[in-house]
């Protein structure tokens, strides 16, 4: 559990300031935060289930929903995101982050921090994505370890998603009554 003051020092530091909406939202990232974990973006508006708080941290992007009597949270991971869209009108702005499983649909009246929250979003997602496609040395065994192989040093790609261990390249399956 974080101290409420190294969350409010956080808060302060990037410029959100919730007095009066999103307090209960505030009270609700000392639950939710963990050690060292570092708040970047922050800001209240509206999604599908009401009023709610976006804050994107250094490690994931939480949408957080106190009401009296339920909490909703939304913890979503930066490698889960597949695409986040943005759209700006008059009096608002919208951004959708769309996952695996399901798309979050996100409207501020902060259009310049919202905007802001998405290009971050975006540069996380692209972060995230390049390590883990880097190619990583493979552990040879003890027995191979005195062997010459040419002076190549073998390579090993992380193909799939550390965390839910799907392939990022999806191959068709032949069936088997093919001829």
């Amino acid at each position: 559990m974080v101290q409420m003051q190294i969350i409010e020092d956080q808060l302060a530091a990037i410029g959100a300031d919730f007095h009066f909406w999103g307090r209960a939202e505030k009270r609700e990232l000392r639950n939710i935060l963990v050690e060292g974990e570092i708040i970047n973006h922050c800001l209240n508006g509206r999604y599908e289930g009401g009023f709610a708080m976006l804050c994107a941290t250094d490690r994931r992007l939480l949408l957080i929903d106190k009401k009296p009597l339920y909490l909703t949270l939304e913890d979503i991971r930066y490698d889960m995101i597949s695409e986040v869209d943005f759209s700006h009108r008059l009096m608002d702005a919208t951004m959708k982050i769309c996952t695996v499983n399901k798309t979050v649909s996100f409207t501020s009246f902060h259009n310049t921090t919202l905007r802001e929250l998405t290009a971050y979003l975006q540069d996380r997602v692209m972060e995230t994505r390049h390590q883990s496609l880097q190619p990583t040395q493979v552990q040879l065994p003890a027995y191979q370890l005195g062997q010459d192989h040419g002076g190549v040093a073998q390579l090993q790609y992380k193909a799939t998603n550390p965390f839910t261990r799907v392939p990022l390249m999806m191959r068709r399956r032949v069936s088997r009554y093919y001829s």
